[in-house]
């Protein structure tokens, strides 16, 4: 089991009281790449559907410090305060995706959301990694 794993599953187990993973090791990585240009903006999707419970990390390149941006466990996005120096980021109402304008060189790196999917069949994970390249204009 993977240490971010374990912490998805440790940071949501107050709120998941009775949801049962059948087989948590089942587990479903996306992964993928995109570009933007320095005051552009970017949108960064988590799933065809929007998740039970999701989570918005980034990861600085150089470095192994995840940090979270964005989350939703059930009560409405909230957005992490050290994501200011990125540009403007916000999560449109009824969605996971994660979308920054304005966008600011220190955006660039890895982006995760970790999502948790309720469905009749147990629950499912799928970890959506998006590497973002910020161009100079």
């Amino acid at each position: 089991m993977t240490p971010s794993f374990c912490v998805l599953i440790c940071w949501l187990a107050l709120p998941l009281q009775g949801l049962e993973i059948l087989d948590p090791e089942e587990v479903e990585y996306i992964r993928s790449n995109t570009t933007a240009s320095v005051g552009g903006s970017v949108t960064f999707d988590c799933g065809p559907t929007v998740p039970t419970i999701f989570i918005w990390g980034f990861t600085k390149p150089g470095t192994e410090n995840n940090v979270a941006l964005a989350y939703n466990y059930g009560q409405g996005p909230k957005l992490q305060a050290q994501s200011s120096s990125m540009g403007h980021i916000r999560v449109p109402e009824n969605t996971s995706a994660l979308v920054i304008e304005e966008l600011q060189k220190e955006a660039e790196g890895m982006y995760t959301c970790q999502a948790l999917y309720d469905t009749d069949d147990g629950a499912r994970i799928t970890f959506y990694f998006t590497r973002l390249d910020v161009e100079d204009d």
